[in-house]
């Protein structure tokens, strides 16, 4: 009997069913075309759901997932999934965000030319008989500035096709660096109003999100340069359709070109009615090598998710620790131990979690933020998060869902990066600031690949990470660890390993690496020691 049963709830290349389908462990049921209803009662009887954009996968749907623990999307676009709610309940959703990406440039491409030039309606107009050359004045792309909205994967292509073709090239997307940018030849803009204000061709690159919808409206239109021409080849509902009618009707939009729609198939819409709006029936991804490139990514990764080997593309989970190199997965595991730390020391209701990286080894991205990767921060940061979260609120938390977690205890998540932090050149830092106090963790990884925590608020320590502690904070003063010994030692306490720091305003703190756990009893007469201000135990 097969290990796992992956439900294929929309179709897909068969070379994808056949990926699936050669390895023995999985079973594989094709349901294309499934109503919510009827999934619904059997979703939770099934490892993995493939679908694309057919089936919605919203809370309702997955409210008892039971088994369920990828979903898997063969496509780019991932606004049919409730990916929070998924995230809620520990499911991966992945998607093949690169099997279509030459399909849907080159159809973004298709459809500038087609609009600007009116091939469709002299295809048409000839066919029926008609020579109206006069009919078709055109528009040239060449020396004009395009505007690309979203320079991610499809959004880059397009702007390296449009360079060859003489234009200008400008784009917005907060969350792209402008290094990204300039290797492109594209000039970033820092807002959207300066990029559509001086374009000539504006096109949408973005999903659908609540960021995104209705990103253009009658109000963004009126600041464009009158006979402005857009595409959307991305989502319905990026701009306005109602707007966007009534300016193709006044001529302020000169001519646009839509694949996507609000509502699909879209039945009796006012722009059927508009001869200088160009439609398409969603066909950005209708290629054949398109279709095979999803199908594939998504059945490989599927495949190896189910049987826990390394894969790509999870959009909520950042980066799977064995894609990192050794000594990141080194930096990352210290990062949890710190959350681990933190959440036990620090006292009060958390506010905000503040994540930095130091130096030259965090300059590569090891994640990279687009528009449609909610929470999408550092590997790092999501270690020490799940590390905090899973400690500080007692309950299942995991890498997939703390940021989620975070947010519905409306925990503030920070995360920057800076080149020295002191006199550290390589460190990983967590501040937690909470209604009571603010802590300060700091650590790195060393030549032979241990990590340590070496700073803790104003005291350096050289602490190992791992096993059971006695933390304590003193007065400064002779005979207290002595004392702290004897107690340990009455109670038969092995002492492992020490590691004490203090600094100028005559306080001292402590970190008692111990063989057994510590009886609360014995922690109890630890604090009230005279000059002991607080003592616990904790766990790494």
């Amino acid at each position: 009997m097969a290990k796992f049963k992956v439900l294929v709830t929309d179709h897909i290349s068969q070379d994808g069913i056949d990926i699936l389908r050669a390895d023995s462990d999985i079973q594989v049921d094709i349901m294309a075309g499934i109503k919510n209803a009827e999934l619904k009662k059997i979703i939770g009887e099934y490892d993995a759901i493939i679908t694309r954009s057919g089936t919605t996968v919203d809370a309702e749907l997955i409210e008892n997932p039971g088994k369920l623990k990828i979903i898997g999307r063969a496509g780019v676009g991932l606004d049919n999934v409730d990916i929070e709610a998924a995230s809620m309940k520990g499911i991966i959703v992945m998607n093949a965000p690169t099997g279509n990406t030459l399909a849907a440039c080159e159809l973004t491409m298709g459809m500038m030319l087609s609009v600007v030039r009116k091939i469709p309606t002299a295809n048409q107009i000839t066919k029926a008989g008609e020579w109206d050359r006069k009919r078709f004045m055109g528009i040239q792309l060449y020396k004009k500035t395009l505007a690309v909205i979203g320079l991610g994967r499809i959004g880059g292509n397009v702007a390296k096709r449009c360079r060859a073709f003489e234009m200008k090239v400008v784009a917005f997307d907060p969350y792209i660096k402008k290094s990204r940018a300039e290797s492109l030849g594209v000039e970033l803009c820092d807002t959207l109003e300066e990029a559509i204000a001086q374009a000539d061709v504006i096109t949408f690159h973005t999903p659908l999100t609540d960021e995104t919808k209705n990103l253009i409206t009658s109000k963004e239109i009126a600041k464009m340069k009158d006979g402005v021409v857009i595409i959307n080849c991305a989502r319905g509902g990026i701009v306005n359709e109602l707007d966007l009618v009534e300016a193709c009707k006044s001529g302020k939009v000169a001519a646009a070109g839509l694949d996507v729609f609000v509502t699909e198939p879209p039945v009796n819409h006012p722009f059927f009615d508009v001869d200088n709006i160009y439609v398409t029936p969603h066909i950005g991804a209708n290629t054949h090598e398109g279709q095979y490139g999803v199908a594939v990514i998504i059945a490989e990764q599927v495949k190896n998710a189910l049987h826990g080997r390394s894969y790509r593309n999870a959009v909520n989970i950042p980066f799977m620790k064995s894609q990192l190199p050794e000594e990141m997965q080194k930096y990352f595991e210290l990062m949890e131990s710190m959350g681990h730390l933190a959440a036990q020391v620090v006292k009060g209701r958390p506010e905000s979690i503040e994540f930095t990286m130091v130096g030259p080894k965090f300059e590569e991205d090891f994640g990279e933020r687009t528009f449609d990767t909610p929470f999408n921060f550092q590997p790092f940061s999501i270690a020490g998060l799940k590390g905090f979260m899973e400690v500080a609120v007692k309950e299942n938390v995991s890498f997939i869902n703390a940021p989620y977690v975070a947010k519905e205890r409306s925990i503030d998540v920070l995360e920057t990066k800076t080149h020295s932090y002191g006199k550290f050149n390589d460190l990983v830092v967590i501040k937690v600031k909470t209604d009571k106090e603010e802590k300060t963790l700091g650590g790195t990884v060393f030549n032979d690949g241990i990590g340590r925590i070496l700073t803790y608020d104003n005291y350096y320590l050289d602490l190992i990470g791992e096993g059971t502690f006695l933390y304590f904070k003193n007065m400064d003063r002779p005979g207290m660890i002595g004392k702290l010994g004897t107690i340990l030692g009455n109670n038969s306490i092995n002492i492992a390993d020490f590691e004490l720091s203090r600094v100028d305003d005559g306080t001292a703190v402590g970190f008692v690496r111990v063989d057994n756990k510590i009886p609360a009893d014995v922690v109890k007469e630890i604090l009230a020691l005279d000059g002991m201000i607080e003592a616990k135990t904790v766990t790494l």
